[in-house]
């Protein structure tokens, strides 16, 4: 039951960030924040990766440790690189950037960073 959670929230996530990824967003409130959409790039691929690190974790619970870690990260990095893309080729009112890309490799990193450390120290034992 749990691993169900986990899977449809994450992809839920998921495609929540690829519709605010791909829509247009003109009329959206305008922040005086240098840089603010990279924090929010950061802050979906640490949700992202998060989610789908716990139900890579179930998933994947008789292989290696580290697979859930590697999978949610490698999973995290290629998505947004695909967003990337999407918006370079596919849209008319976005388009790619390679800083994007670094900030959602930052937030995959941060949630992948976080997960290890709290595994280390057994706080995610409940969930296997």
């Amino acid at each position: 039951m749990l691993k169900k959670i986990f899977f449809l929230s994450a992809f839920f996530w998921t495609s929540i960030v690829l519709v605010l990824c791909l829509i247009r967003l003109d009329n959206a409130p305008k922040v005086d924040v240098v840089n603010f959409d990279k924090y929010i790039h950061t802050l979906f691929h640490f949700i992202f990766t998060m989610l789908w690190y716990l139900y890579f974790r179930l998933q994947f619970k008789n292989d290696n440790k580290y697979k859930p870690f590697v999978v949610s990260f490698v999973m995290s990095v290629l998505f947004g690189v695909f967003i990337e893309i999407v918006q370079q080729c596919c849209t008319q009112n976005r388009s790619g950037d390679l800083f994007d890309v670094f900030a959602n490799i930052l937030g995959a990193t941060l949630a992948i960073s976080l997960f290890y450390i709290l595994d280390n120290y057994k706080c995610l034992k409940k969930i296997s």
